[in-house]
């Protein structure tokens, strides 16, 4: 069974007029304030924070009780196509779909949290360098446990694939820039069978003179690409596509 599937912002493009800004909203109502909801797990009454306590408050890998049917993989630049994705298979296929942004808090929004109290010299206005590493170490590996969680557990993952995901380098090799990208896709590759080969073309990123650290992932020629029409004939959970 196929379980890790790309797509395009192209075909995502077709379901934008069927979608109303109501239906997105549906799907983001789901994420509730996070300094409240976490402020207790990151100031404990012992002075000792629970990893997996904070994780499963902050990055939930599950909705109601049960795994999430597709997690949906994109670049933050392609959310507003993520949106749609997800909105789509939710109203048309009663699929539930997991978007970062619909239902965790933000990681660097979290670090701030944490580093306002355990890492800040008031006094100088400054944060402790050292400190300052112990907790994003924290915080990404928390990330990284509730990220693998939910993508093991979906029933389908789909990754979009645009200019701003992916950057085509020398040798026809697909690199990405976002370790986050990176991190998923090294998750999904580990759901497709070893025999599936296909070929997809991605336009180059415009560079910049930002920082910028690339990871190859080649690994997307396995997964298997989703057109509109494919999308029409998506089945529901434990079925296969």
């Amino acid at each position: 069974m196929y379980k890790a599937f790309r797509t395009n912002t192209e075909e995502i493009s077709k379901m934008e007029s069927s979608i109303k800004s109501t239906d997105i909203d549906k799907l983001k109502s789901l994420q509730k304030a996070f300094k409240q909801k976490i402020r207790p797990f990151i100031i404990p009454k012992n002075g000792v924070i629970n990893g997996e306590t904070l994780k499963d408050a902050y990055f939930p890998t599950l909705k109601d009780g049960k795994s999430y049917d597709i997690f949906i993989s994109h670049s933050h630049n392609n959310q507003r196509e993520a949106e749609i994705l997800a909105a789509w298979l939710t109203k048309y296929k009663g699929l539930s779909c997991f978007v970062d942004s619909f239902v965790w808090g933000s990681a660097d929004e979290l670090l701030k949290e944490i580093d306002n109290i355990y890492c800040k010299n008031y006094r100088k206005n400054t944060y402790d360098y050292t400190k300052r590493n112990f907790t994003t170490s924290h915080v990404h590996a928390i990330l990284s446990m509730s990220l693998l969680e939910i993508i093991n557990a979906s029933s389908y993952c789909i990754f979009i694939e645009s200019s701003e995901s992916l950057n085509l380098a020398c040798l026809g090799k697909k690199k990405t820039f976002s370790p986050w990208l990176y991190e998923e896709i090294e998750y999904m590759k580990t759901l497709v069978p070893k025999e599936a080969k296909l070929k997809i073309f991605c336009k180059a990123v415009t560079e910049s003179k930002d920082i910028k650290v690339e990871y190859e992932v080649s690994e997307l020629d396995n997964f298997s690409f989703l057109k509109y029409d494919n999308f029409l004939h998506l089945r529901c959970r434990t079925q296969t596509v």
